[in-house]
């Protein structure tokens, strides 16, 4: 397997989760929203956790781009604001910068 297909193999959850939020934004397929209502908060939680954790877990090296992360992020806000779901908006901005805070965390520790 080549290079892209081991970062699409590890970048796949993430863009299963933004096609969800999509789809989630759109009010007429409430099972989406379902999906999002659950899963954001658990992220919330493991994003936090890895943040207090960082300094003693050792870095995980990825071969997907971390740019591809962002623009998945950024549609994942881009997506809740557009359907008007603010305050999945405003939890997914938390996600992206508690991500964000532990891979720079990672990074020095």
């Amino acid at each position: 397997m080549g290079a892209m297909g081991r970062w699409l193999k590890e970048a796949l959850l993430d863009v299963v989760v933004t096609v969800v939020i999509v789809l989630a934004a759109i009010p007429a397929l409430p099972w989406a929203r379902w999906i999002v209502l659950v899963y954001t908060p658990l992220m919330l939680l493991l994003k936090l956790g890895a943040l207090l954790a960082a300094p003693h877990l050792p870095r995980m090296r990825r071969s997907a781009p971390e740019a591809l992360f962002h623009v998945l992020y950024g549609i994942n806000v881009l997506a809740l604001l557009v359907g008007r779901w603010w305050w999945m908006a405003v939890a997914w901005v938390l996600i992206w910068g508690l991500s964000v805070a532990v891979e720079r965390r990672q990074r020095r520790g």
